[in-house]
């Protein structure tokens, strides 16, 4: 599949936790490396209501050529006033390794450059893939908050 120059970012409203939900059930990898369950439908909901009350979060669907493509979740101004957080990139485990994650991540740095000088990176669990993702988009390791988190950074102020 040809990658698109660029993908769609859509907020996430509440009435979309169906669509994420069907999102989570397609990247069972995932949920298997952080060590969870499945997010219920139910789950969902809440969170994506919570989200609406959080200024300082986003989150958005991911969408090429009109289909949903994965989730992004980041908050500004945390983990301090100058620095962003992505603390979900989440792709369709079907269309991974084609450099939609990378596209992602290009169009947020864009996004914040001159809006904020950091942004940093989770990695929950033991997710190699995750932190090997973020060392090639040139995140540097700045330490790990646990066993089971990992955070990245990269200044984007230059």
């Amino acid at each position: 599949m040809k990658t698109a120059a660029r993908l769609e970012l859509l907020p996430v409203t509440p009435e979309a936790a169906a669509v994420v939900h069907e999102l989570y059930l397609r990247c069972p990898t995932y949920i298997a490396l952080i060590g969870g369950d499945t997010p219920t439908l139910n789950d969902i909901q809440r969170e994506l209501e919570t989200l609406r009350h959080d200024t300082r979060r986003q989150a958005y669907l991911l969408f090429q050529e009109g289909k949903v493509i994965g989730f992004l979740d980041y908050k500004v101004a945390y983990p301090d006033l100058h620095s962003a957080t992505v603390s979900l990139l989440l792709i369709d485990e079907r269309l991974q390794n084609q450099g939609l994650g990378k596209l992602v991540v290009e169009q947020l740095e864009q996004l914040l450059s001159g809006r904020t000088e950091r942004l940093f990176a989770v990695v929950y669990g033991n997710n190699e893939k995750a932190k090997a993702f973020w060392k090639r988009q040139g995140y540097t390791h700045a330490h790990d908050g646990g066993p089971s988190l990992s955070w990245y950074v990269k200044n984007l102020s230059n």
